[in-house]
């Protein structure tokens, strides 16, 4: 695949961008999510608070080999461009957008050369075939001195590791890379010819300096890699061009369409549903759990990094965030259900065995009846830090039914939740008994943030807001271009309703019992 140079870069500096903006209007903001599963485009309305389009097109991943998953340029950029053509033929006046912006994956990236070719495809996120990489990598710099600069915990995962794997096994790519550029970074580039990347982005790479904010030159030399390579970093939400002359006939965008700085899905999803300010926290739940928690400041404890969190600039200007994670959350959920309810298969399960299933488990007393589930069945998660660790179901009796399987499993997630909420609020990240912000296909269940809020003794607030990743990015979008001064003010622009869960005085009484008397003792026992 070959794309056009960049006419905008001077060494590694991009020329100012001149903004106008049509006041007297309604505007509109192209938020673009480069997610996993599908890449989807929104329209928002400035005026109304609401989005105004939704485009979608499937996410391909390649599998060269049965093991490894990628992400070929081509589709990637051809996903995009269809979502975006979607979204805009759904517009009823596409000459009032005025910026747009992406969310995307944290750590894939493609290799290009200095004529624009694309070397190799992404290597997929969640892909494994940089085991050896990434020990190698921690072995040399040194598991707390990267912590230390980039926040960010010795993993597979991150891009240093996919790039020390492409030297390894295909130097002849190597040889002729002339940037390096995350899926984020790709996107931008194609819709305005610049090279830039955001902060939150630029740090899944385990290569950017988070007391700085700039790349991190003494693991890039250690690791052997140019810092040419990479693009110069901003702030989310900074105007880097306008869309092309191309671009602007191929999707219908006005050509003048500013193009800005997007971030990191989680942390886009979080903007869009409010999380602004520092003590902030929110739960991403989908099929993982993700925990989210706003400073002022970054922080690299060692509390933090025996936790397993990561942390790294946020989207919004002068913040960070903290980062926890549990690999089953509603996977684990699917897949009780699917055992007990649906057919025992992987895509049994219907809408009405959920039903039935969370129906039953709300008829369940707090407690299960003594049954315990940790839902560690692929690793402890934060804080605990063991990615050996294994799911585990305890305090079993003949006489114990489907629904209170289903129970004791949903307050296992809200254990979960509890341990990493007290963690935050003992480090000073979090205040006491915070309120929690809830997004995510999960937010379905109800009853599980009803037992989330009793367990935590924290109120749960759960925006109804679709497609947040994507709303972030449009923010973003409109941050670049000077329709929002703060993230503060561009999430309160969103309109949208809030369902909150309060926590039951007698409920939170009766887990505190549980908790101290059954639950810790089986967590200390196995993880």
């Amino acid at each position: 695949m070959v794309l056009k140079r960049c006419t905008r870069r001077k060494s590694s500096h991009l020329h100012t961008v001149s903004i106008s903006i049509r006041r007297g209007v309604s505007m509109y903001l192209v938020g673009i999510d480069v997610g996993t599963t599908n890449t989807k485009t929104v329209i928002f309305d400035v005026e109304t608070g609401r989005i105004r389009a939704v485009g979608s097109s499937r996410t391909i991943v390649r599998h060269p080999v049965p093991e490894w998953s990628e992400f070929d340029a081509e589709d990637v950029w051809g996903t995009v461009l269809q979502s975006i053509q979607a979204a805009v033929q759904q517009c009823d006046r596409p000459e009032r957008i005025h910026a747009i912006s992406v969310a995307s994956m944290g750590e894939s990236a493609f290799p290009v050369d200095a004529d624009g070719n694309v070397l190799h495809a992404a290597i997929a996120w969640y892909d494994q075939r940089t085991v050896a990489e990434a020990q190698w990598w921690e072995n040399i710099a040194g598991r707390e001195r990267i912590f230390t600069i980039t926040g960010h915990i010795p993993r597979p995962t991150y891009g240093v590791n996919k790039l020390l794997w492409l030297r390894n096994h295909v130097p002849q790519v190597v040889e002729r890379i002339h940037h390096w550029l995350s899926i984020e970074d790709f996107v931008l580039w194609k819709l305005s010819g610049s090279f830039a990347t955001d902060y939150s982005i630029a740090s899944r790479t385990m290569l950017f300096d988070q007391r700085t904010l700039t790349w991190s030159e003494p693991l890039l030399e250690q690791a052997g890699l140019p810092a040419a390579w990479f693009p110069p970093a901003f702030p989310s939400g900074t105007a880097i061009g306008t869309v092309s002359k191309e671009v602007a006939e191929q999707t219908g965008l006005p050509q003048q369409t500013i193009v800005s700085t997007g971030g990191h899905d989680h942390l886009c999803g979080a903007l869009a549903a409010g999380v602004t300010q520092a003590g902030h926290l929110l739960e991403s739940i989908g099929t993982a759990s993700v925990i989210m928690a706003v400073s002022d400041a970054f922080r690299p404890s060692p509390e933090l990094l025996a936790a397993g969190c990561n942390s790294y600039a946020y989207v919004v200007q002068h913040t960070y965030v903290t980062l926890g994670a549990l690999n089953s959350a509603g996977g684990a959920l699917e897949w009780i259900v699917t055992l007990l309810y649906g057919q025992g298969k992987q895509g049994t399960v219907s809408q009405e065995n959920y039903t039935q299933a969370l129906c039953e488990a709300a008829e369940v007393p707090p407690g299960a009846r003594g049954a315990i589930i940790l839902p560690s069945f692929l690793g402890s998660g934060t804080p605990y830090g063991k990615s050996s660790a294994r799911g585990a179901i305890l305090g079993l009796t003949p006489s114990h039914n489907r629904p209170e399987l289903v129970r004791a499993l949903i307050e296992g997630l809200a254990f979960w939740l509890r341990d990493n909420t007290e963690m935050l609020c003992n480090l000073g990240i979090a205040p006491p008994h915070p309120e929690i912000t809830v997004i995510g296909g999960t937010t379905q269940a109800t009853l599980l943030l009803q037992i989330k809020a009793e367990i935590t003794g924290c109120p749960l607030k759960v925006p109804q807001i679709t497609e947040a990743a994507a709303t972030g990015a449009a923010l973003l979008a409109g941050m670049g271009a000077n329709i929002f001064r703060s993230g503060e003010e561009a999430a309160s622009s969103v309109r949208h309703t809030v369902q909150i869960y309060e926590p039951g005085a007698e409920a939170v009484e009766i887990y505190n019992t549980i908790y101290e008397q059954t639950y810790l003792p089986a967590r200390r026992l196995f993880i």
